[in-house]
């Protein structure tokens, strides 16, 4: 399913259906009706975010009888671009400890820091990635004002942490 934002309004498409949403009542829109064509009247569409607030899924009940269909959000934005993970590989410092980021040969990045262990990089939304072995940890890469990327946010449960890049990654692992 996807839902794009077009003249102030959020439409829909699933397979041949597509058209307008309208909002019913907080994160929940519904289909329109259209008596003359094949199309699920008034199906209501449901958002629900993650602890961070972000839309994370979207369900809808295309079965009266059966429990409703869940649909994961996709990632999207910088981080499913193979030039901006590039560009994320490299070192960077945060106090005394120094984490490295790695492209690897299958265009996934790790991320290594001293006295840990190897994480992998799932893409989340924008520039951010979700730490796959840590629930709830993401990394999001900034750039600054000459375009490049020059910072490393860490979203962790107990607090948000900064680290500059110290140099770029010259190869793939």
């Amino acid at each position: 399913m996807t839902i794009t934002a077009a003249n102030d309004a959020l439409h829909w498409a699933y397979r041949s259906f597509q058209g307008p949403l309208e909002h019913r009542h907080f994160e929940t829109f519904e289909t329109p009706q259209l008596p003359y064509d094949l199309n699920p009247d008034r199906l209501a569409l449901s958002f629900h975010t993650d602890r961070d607030g972000n839309v994370a899924s979207l369900s809808a009940q295309f079965e009266p009888l059966v429990a409703d269909i869940v649909f994961q959000r996709a990632p999207g934005g910088d981080c499913t671009d193979p030039a901006f993970r590039a560009a994320c590989a490299g070192r960077w410092q945060h106090g005394a400890t120094t984490h490295v980021i790695t492209l690897q040969d299958d265009g996934e990045l790790t991320l290594k820091s001293d006295l840990q262990p190897l994480y992998h990089l799932r893409p989340y939304q924008g520039s951010i990635f979700s730490i796959v072995e840590l629930e709830g940890f993401r990394l999001e890469f900034r750039r600054g004002a000459t375009g490049a990327v020059d910072e490393l946010v860490f979203h962790q449960p107990n607090g948000t942490f900064v680290a500059e890049r110290i140099e770029a990654e010259p190869a793939m692992a």
